[in-house]
């Protein structure tokens, strides 16, 4: 069922979720891709459905419009966002949707992992009832040679334009995805966490993350071998789920 919630950050604007209740769950999982958060991404319907066949209420979260999706009224667009807009609409979310629910699995895929990991560190309170999982996780900061051969600036709306795609962004999440440590963050929570990542794609950043993870004995690292980042393949997917609920 997709539900509109109201945000926090912007009048009369929505975040779009695709919630799934199971009646008799204690735990609610949270599943979040990249940029904006794709509702309708494969990887996550497949997990969506997969977790509630296991018990789990869940969500698919649509933070804003995705470029390569039917626009959706009202919906932020990704030049609205910064990483305190990701956190404050996730605390919006979860109070929505999860007071019932004793525990809270966080399903990061992409940049859904840093959200995931922002969340924490700004609401702490959360971390003795919630799950991290990481999946082919991003990792900031980003070079700035990086961002200089991404996107152009426009001058005049003072927006930064993706080269290869629609994305649109502001000029301070610009800069904070050159200037935040996520990896760094992710040390100071002093808590586990699952990472799975595909061999050869975001596997090296995976491994930096789990580096500065303190309690290895209850954590995990897994590497996935000849996928890719949006783990494609009834097999692959398979086992990815299946490491991740061994996990849980």
């Amino acid at each position: 069922m997709q539900i509109e919630i109201k945000t926090k950050t912007f009048k009369e604007k929505f975040i779009y979720v695709d919630f799934s209740e199971n009646k008799k769950a204690t735990k609610l999982a949270v599943f979040m891709s990249g940029f904006s958060g794709s509702l309708d991404m494969s990887l996550l319907k497949s997990a969506s459905e997969y977790f509630f066949q296991k018990g789990f209420s869940t969500a698919r979260v649509g933070f804003c419009n995705d470029s390569s999706e039917e626009k959706r009224k009202n919906a932020l667009e990704t030049k609205d966002l910064s990483l305190s807009t990701y956190t404050t609409e996730l605390k919006n979310i979860i109070e929505h949707l999860g007071k019932k629910y004793s525990e809270i699995v966080l399903v990061g895929h992409s940049f859904g992992a840093i959200i995931s990991i922002l969340f924490l560190e700004r609401y702490r309170g959360y971390l003795k009832h919630t799950k991290l999982i990481l999946w082919d996780p991003s990792l900031l900061p980003w070079k700035k040679e990086w961002m200089e051969g991404d996107f152009t600036f426009d001058k005049e709306r003072r927006i930064y334009s993706e080269k290869n795609s629609k994305t649109e962004i502001n000029e301070y999440f610009y800069m904070e995805l050159m200037q935040t440590n996520s990896s760094a963050i992710l040390a100071s929570l002093n808590t586990n966490a699952c990472i799975i990542a595909a061999e050869n794609s975001a596997d090296k950043d995976a491994e930096n993350y789990y580096s500065k993870i303190s309690d290895k004995i209850s954590s995990k690292l897994f590497i996935i071998k000849k996928t890719s980042h949006l783990f494609e393949g009834r097999k692959v997917q398979k086992e990815l789920l299946e490491e991740t609920i061994n996990f849980l």
